[in-house]
């Protein structure tokens, strides 16, 4: 970030958090688009705005309060357990999507072996 000493990325990647944060972001990426639910594509993309991981940033010793004029969470912590919590509903979303297609089929094989007898 340009408004800190360092100017590099660890504002938005430099504590655990935030990697951590980002690491199970993307693990999710081939169930979300497995779910075929244009929303929760959509939701997940949102989830990718880098303000979500600055607000996770603890930089505020070195850089005064510059992360913290521009936070609507109380600390970094309260926003990385807000993303986390965001990510476990998006997660079981997926889950719930991925077993109504798998209902679905399995209705629909049915359907067509029901066909074949008639």
């Amino acid at each position: 970030s340009w408004a800190d000493l360092e100017r590099d990325l660890s504002a938005w990647l430099g504590n655990a958090m935030q990697v951590n944060a980002l690491d199970e972001l993307y693990r999710m990426e081939a169930m979300v688009k497995a779910s075929g639910d244009q929303q929760i594509v959509n939701d997940w993309r949102k989830l990718q705005t880098s303000d979500h991981f600055y607000y996770m940033c603890t930089k505020y010793f070195s850089d005064g309060d510059v992360h913290k004029y521009f936070n609507p969470y109380d600390s970094p912590y309260d926003s990385y357990i807000n993303y986390m919590n965001v990510l476990s509903n998006l997660n079981e979303r997926c889950r719930n999507a991925s077993d109504r297609k798998m209902e679905i089929k399995q209705t629909g094989q049915h359907a067509g072996q029901q066909a074949a007898y008639l």
